[in-house]
């Protein structure tokens, strides 16, 4: 299906099943086949399923002057203006949990959100270790692009990474072409936000991932909306390492809400 944005965008999208919505939305170079195996997991526990290409990203379209983060969220904000999505819980990967808690205002219903492995600060600084690798100010636009690690610790459930492969081949993603939407999200500093939200949001974070340390969510630890946890033997690509683990956390989650 596709989605018209107000700026005459299309938006690839997905929904599946019925009864509450989980907005799944996948980070910077991702695709909403990542979600795969939660689709099929929570389709069958009674949940409703909204997966959705991001702008620049697999089967949506293109957009040339795309350069904020605020534009991204603005996309999430129409998705979610849909008839059929329904008192949304929303589940962020990377780039998309960042997408998350751009759109956290308190006037949106929202019943909860679930962030994956994503600092609410990317750029170091003294005070601040808890950013992406090693970038700081003085080297973020390099080091976002081109990381130089793996992000999974083990490699990803197959089921998910056939799906994954046949879509990077029709969709691939250029990513200095999007250099200027990557340094955007860098710019950001999120922390306020995380420490202050009313919605009850789950940090989940890998103590393998070799992008982030777990500690970047004691940003929030005097907020009792915000619960954290550290899964162990996990890379960065939580949701497609180690799939039935991260299911059941996200259920145990909702299950709370």
């Amino acid at each position: 299906m596709e989605l018209r944005t107000d700026d005459g965008l299309r938006l690839n999208y997905q929904v599946v099943g019925h009864g509450q919505s989980l907005v799944f939305i996948h980070g910077f170079g991702g695709y909403q086949q990542v979600w795969t195996r939660q689709v099929e997991y929570f389709t069958s526990h009674g949940y409703q399923v909204v997966t959705y290409d991001q702008r620049n990203h697999g089967a949506s379209q293109f957009d040339p002057n795309l350069d904020s983060i605020h534009r991204l969220s603005r996309d999430l904000q129409e998705l979610l203006a849909l008839p059929t999505i329904n008192h949304p819980i929303l589940i962020g990967h990377l780039m998309g949990a960042s997408v998350i808690y751009d759109f956290l205002y308190p006037n949106y219903p929202l019943a909860g959100v679930v962030a994956v492995d994503q600092s609410p600060r990317l750029i170091n600084s003294p005070s601040w270790p808890y950013g992406f690798m090693k970038v700081t100010r003085a080297n973020y636009q390099q080091g976002l692009l081109a990381p130089g690690v793996s992000e999974t610790l083990h490699g990803i459930d197959q089921h998910v990474y056939d799906q994954l492969r046949v879509v990077k081949q029709q969709f691939p993603f250029d990513r200095a072409a999007n250099r200027e939407l990557v340094t955007d999200v860098a710019r950001q500093d999120f922390r306020p936000t995380l420490a202050t939200t009313k919605v009850p949001t789950l940090l989940v974070t890998a103590n393998q991932s070799p992008f982030y340390q777990s500690a970047y969510a004691t940003v929030a630890k005097d907020n009792p909306m915000v619960h954290h946890l550290s899964i162990d033997q996990f890379g960065h690509v939580v949701m497609a390492e180690q799939v039935a683990v991260f299911n059941q956390v996200v259920s145990q989650f909702l299950y709370q809400l």
